[in-house]
């Protein structure tokens, strides 16, 4: 879609990135680092500098156990190098793998590529959890079940009492949950960002998934962390060595020094994105789009049946080659989506007048 936007000259709300920059105090961070001689390998597990903050502050949200930054923290090249090595470090030839649909498109290929078989089970209609289809899903060869929360595409989030069903479910079971947080910092509404690593019956079976990239408003320098019990850890790592060996090192000086000087930065992020979907969210309430809740991330999720019955697939390419808005088919997300589906993902990371172009558009249909 967004090769589409560009040939067309459309607005870009496809593909998931913010339009602006990161903080300048951050940026000059780097600039330091870089002129500083920051620029060779990293340790393979991380800057310990930037492990250390991440870890004060993970202890300081209240975990199940106490993250060492030694044995408990991977820094690595972006989010999706972090999913990749966490799938290959613990799927065998045959486990099975649990997602749910729709899911974020690299899971399953990474899951195939270590020889596992993914297991895609559709949320409710409502989006809901499938406790009884999950339920008789989990079979002997369940390696592993995987969480994103807030979620891309629908921006829900896990609560805790999802978590603690989950957590009955698996009772007694090794069966490991990956938890993608990578949106954990943009959490609308006074609502809460509730992490697998909070989660006391899963202590022994968590691994969260973070990512700077989503965080700082910089996705381009490919920078995330997994954290897990040294245990997990050491598993992950032993592959990572051999999948990149380490993340970009002026980054995560910067970063960690940024951090350090700045200790509610976090909390500006939510602040930031819960103003952009509010704007995006009262624009589009003056058109014919239905929109489903949004609790964190990055995406609105809208119902065009009102507007067209044209497959989502069909309507995002009538969208953006007609009007030059550009959006993504929710249908994208499952293995088999529902034919009667009528969504399309925005993504309302971008400035205001991007917003407002789009929206004068969205509004005429």
């Amino acid at each position: 879609m967004s090769a589409l936007a560009t040939k067309h000259n459309a607005i870009n709300l496809s593909q998931g990135f913010p339009e602006f920059n990161p903080p300048p105090g951050l940026i000059d961070k780097v600039n330091e680092s870089l002129l500083g001689g920051k620029n060779q390998y990293s340790p393979m597990a991380g800057q310990m500098s930037l492990r250390e903050v991440i870890a004060e502050r993970q202890n300081s949200w209240g975990r199940s156990f106490a993250i060492n930054p030694e044995t408990d923290i991977t820094i690595v090249p972006g989010a999706t190098a972090g999913l990749f090595a966490v799938f290959q470090a613990f799927v065998q030839r045959g486990d099975e793998v649990i997602l749910f649909d729709p899911s974020y498109d690299s899971y399953a290929p990474s899951i195939v590529l270590a020889g596992g078989i993914p297991v895609r089970i559709p949320l409710n209609q409502d989006f809901s959890m499938p406790w009884e289809l999950l339920k008789s899903s989990i079979t002997k060869r369940t390696a592993m079940i995987v969480v994103n929360t807030p979620h891309n595409p629908l921006g829900l989030i896990f609560s805790r009492s999802d978590w603690s069903m989950l957590a009955s479910l698996l009772q007694n079971t090794e069966i490991l949950v990956l938890s993608d947080e990578v949106y954990e910092h943009m959490v609308f509404d006074q609502k809460d960002h509730v992490s697998v690593l909070q989660i006391p019956e899963l202590h022994n079976q968590a691994i969260a998934i973070s990512s700077f990239g989503k965080t700082f408003h910089a996705t381009g320098w490919k920078l995330g962390y997994v954290t897990a019990k040294a245990e997990l850890s050491a598993e992950i790592r032993k592959v990572y060595q051999f999948l990149a060996f380490a993340a970009n090192t002026p980054m995560q000086f910067a970063a960690a020094e940024f951090l350090l000087e700045n200790p509610e930065y976090e909390t500006s992020v939510s602040e930031i994105m819960q103003s952009k979907r509010n704007f995006f969210a009262d624009g589009l309430s003056q058109s014919r789009f239905q929109l489903l809740p949004c609790e964190g991330a990055y995406f609105q999720i809208v119902d065009y049946s009102s507007i067209s019955d044209k497959r989502d697939s069909d309507f995002a390419e009538w969208l953006t080659i007609e009007h030059k808005v550009a959006g993504i088919p929710v249908s994208a997300f499952y293995q088999n989506p529902n034919p009667n589906q009528r969504l399309l993902r925005f993504c309302f990371a971008k400035n205001n007048d991007t917003l407002q172009k789009s929206l004068d558009v969205l509004c005429r249909l």
